[in-house]
């Protein structure tokens, strides 16, 4: 039979005597997820040394998850490596901080399911189909023909209960129920981890959320629903950078938006835009043309401009590229 990028990926980490694992910068439970379950799998193929490295600090959600204390930050990585394994992301650019470690590296091996035509590093396995890079990793953990053993599979059940809005998103197969009944046999509790990463809310991103529908507006029609959060808004209500994460959801969730938007004010002249939407709008062509990307109803962008202005830019493109009414 001829050799998949799966099996790439295996004889890569086979090979591998010291290996950092890492992935994009504000990582979400899919990239922490992977990178802790990729982190066990390259031990268990016989990897000397594994370090994990990320750019920004684990969200408090999925702190408690098996190896989360052992995650580095870069300046505290030390030594060289002759593996390097990106989870979740398609390029060096993508870790942050962490890019810096990778050169000279001769294997940077990557796993990711984002829609992507670029292939970077030596080995691929990028794979849009998927609904999470969590999914993908446990194929590989079948491939490689190492078992998930309960603290692995929690890790990949939250890297796919996440990336799939716990199995409501349209990104959700018929593989992913496979692969979450894979891990439930592991004897993990489904409803612990869903009541901690799913179900409970912060005080603070309960305050965020109430100022992000106050300022909710509707558009063409209650086609699209907007709002924005200010830099001075997590200070005020005591929420976390990570706290922004899901928001947007309550603005999908309307009756009738084809398009969510939630834009916030990350840097003085720096602006993150987030887009969902249904099938009916590519989110990520919107987000591509600004330098972003992501996948077709779920992807981001950020805008040199303060928000005034970038939501300006923003609507203007809308405008002329969606013939909408804002």
């Amino acid at each position: 039979m001829p050799k998949t990028d799966k099996d790439e990926v295996i004889e890569a980490l086979c090979a591998a005597s010291r290996v950092l694992v890492t992935s994009h910068v504000n990582p979400d439970g899919d990239a922490v997820g992977s990178v802790l379950a990729l982190a066990q799998l390259a031990r268990s193929l016989g990897a000397d040394n594994v370090v994990m490295s990320l750019h920004d600090p684990v969200p408090r959600v999925y702190d408690w998850l098996a190896g989360v204390d052992d995650i580095l930050p870069p300046d505290e990585v030390t030594g060289t490596f002759d593996t390097v394994l990106i989870a979740d992301a398609n390029s060096c650019e993508r870790v942050g901080a962490v890019c810096s470690l990778i050169k000279g590296v001769s294997t940077v091996v990557i796993v990711d399911h984002h829609l992507t035509e670029e292939r970077n590093g030596t080995v691929h396995l990028i794979d849009s189909t998927y609904a999470a890079t969590g999914e993908i990793v446990v194929d590989l953990y079948d491939a490689a023909g190492v078992e998930l053993d309960c603290a692995v599979a929690e890790c990949l059940y939250v890297a796919l209960s996440t990336d799939t809005g716990n199995f409501r998103y349209a990104n959700t197969t018929a593989r992913s129920h496979r692969a979450a009944a894979r891990l439930i046999e592991t004897g993990i509790n489904v409803r612990e981890i869903t009541s901690r990463v799913i179900d409970t809310m912060t005080i603070g991103k309960f305050r965020l959320l109430r100022r992000l529908l106050d300022r909710a507006e509707l558009g063409d029609g209650g086609r699209i629903a907007h709002g924005y959060i200010l830099e001075r808004d997590l200070a005020e209500t005591g929420a976390l950078a990570e706290d922004v994460d899901g928001l947007i959801n309550y603005l999908r969730n309307l009756e009738g938006v084809q398009l969510a938007i939630l834009i916030r004010e990350s840097e003085p002249a720096v602006t993150k835009v987030s887009f969902r939407s249904q099938p009916t709008i590519n989110a990520a062509e919107i987000a591509q043309h600004f330098g972003g990307g992501g996948h077709a109803m779920a992807a981001g962008a950020s805008l040199p401009y303060p928000l005034q202005e970038a939501k300006t830019e923003l609507f203007r493109y809308l405008r002329e590229a969606l013939k909408v009414d804002l």
